[in-house]
């Protein structure tokens, strides 16, 4: 991840029509804002604390006006069939990548994706290389499972957060069957440029290994950085990828359960459904379908003014660490809404989490929870209003400056 400045910009107060206040939040009942006490501010689960998009209100609004509770039509626009096409139409569109619809098998939310593929093409003893830290459902799918976690280096180089490809080549063993990615990565917030994708795709060719893709963070980019699929670099590396993605993150709907699985050949596929079978695999939820086809379709104005408010958010949280807590290494993010923030020049009594907690009143994403050791480290949410974004870096700061 490269060392780059990221500035606050000027922005019409119309486009943030979408911001709830802490009250409003609160009385959501999610798990973000009712984990714990009222006096908390919480920065760690991984959703925006955004209205949704109107046409997706709309859309649910009609299923509870219509009470459509019973079994879900499975003909017409509103199937799993229908929904798999608009994400490989989208995938095209944006990303330049062509995606078959009929490899595509809708599921329900991308932890359901990472164990079932990860039970369906390996076996327990094999190996699955992925780089830390990483998103904990990972660790969790190989570890419980039975498989063997097999962790590749994060370099810092001062100017930015890589994986450390020496160390990736030299961690593959000759039972090591599986290479999983997360790009843009969770909880870094990198984004592999084309270069590194090559070098990745080279590796897995030469070792004959497949890639697990969880590209669920690709629509959220800042500055020059773009999402490239890597799916998308050829048809060699194309036919061992498996992709996973999902609306979800993009327009703030993880609870909806609606999620995509793509394999780059129909006998990947078929081997999955072998070990899964369409019925035993849930799709996404009527209301998930409904919600993703609003999101792809109609909200276009939503997701614009919101990518360009969570640029704003980054740069002001950027400014003001390196102003009001220098000691916190940061690079800004280049993808996602998370940073991962290293506290060792802290020199904090306890884990950043619980310090963070104990004495600010906010909670963060505990970095030990990511890497094995990273007490020093936290993941923040950066996707909230300014004024609560604020409010959580001056309790921030003045934890760290007043403590004995």
């Amino acid at each position: 991840m490269r060392n780059v400045e990221a500035a606050p910009r000027k922005r019409n107060p119309d486009s943030t029509y979408f911001l709830m206040d802490e009250a409003a939040l609160r009385r959501r009942g999610n798990l973000k804002w009712s984990s714990y006490g009222e006096d908390v501010l919480p920065a760690f689960v991984a959703e925006m604390d955004y209205a949704v998009a109107p046409a997706i209100a709309d859309a649910l609004s009609r299923i509870a006006t219509d009470q459509q509770y019973g079994y879900p039509t499975r003909n017409g626009s509103r199937t799993p069939a229908s929904v798999a096409k608009l994400y490989a139409e989208r995938m095209s569109r944006i990303f330049d990548w062509r995606p078959d619809p009929e490899n595509v098998v809708v599921v329900s939310d991308l932890v359901q994706a990472i164990f079932t593929t990860v039970l369906a093409f390996s076996q327990e003893g094999d190996g699955a290389a992925i780089q830390e830290p990483c998103y904990p459902p990972f660790r969790e799918a190989i570890v419980s499972t039975g498989r063997v976690f097999t962790p590749v280096e994060t370099v810092d180089d001062g100017n930015r957060l890589s994986i450390d490809f020496d160390n990736l080549a030299n961690t593959i063993g000759p039972q090591t069957r599986l290479l999983m990615l997360c790009n843009p990565h969770n909880p870094t917030g990198g984004v592999l440029d084309r270069q590194d994708l090559e070098k990745l795709a080279e590796l897995a060719l030469a070792r004959d290994l497949l890639i697990i893709s969880d590209e669920v963070h690709c629509e959220i980019t800042f500055d020059q950085f773009r999402h490239i699929p890597i799916a998308s670099l050829g048809e060699e590396i194309a036919r061992r990828t498996i992709t996973l993605g999902s609306a979800a993150k993009s327009f703030n709907t993880a609870g909806l359960k609606c999620a995509f699985v793509h394999f780059g050949t129909a006998e990947l596929r078929d081997r999955y459904l072998k070990a899964f079978p369409r019925r035993v695999i849930v799709p996404g939820h009527a209301m998930g379908i409904d919600a993703t086809i609003a999101a792809w379709e109609s909200s276009h104005q939503w997701q614009h003014d919101v990518l360009s408010y969570l640029a704003d958010m980054r740069g002001l949280l950027m400014q003001r660490l390196k102003k009001e807590l220098p000691e916190i290494r940061v690079y800004a993010p280049e993808g996602t809404y998370m940073a991962w923030l290293d506290c060792s020049a802290l020199g904090l009594p306890l884990p950043a989490y619980d310090f963070f907690l104990g004495e600010a009143h906010v909670v963060l994403s505990a970095g030990q929870t990511f890497v094995t050791g990273g007490e020093a480290f936290a993941r923040l949410n950066f996707a909230t209003s300014e004024t609560i974004l604020s409010e959580i870096l001056e309790r921030m700061t003045h934890a760290v400056r007043t403590r004995a």
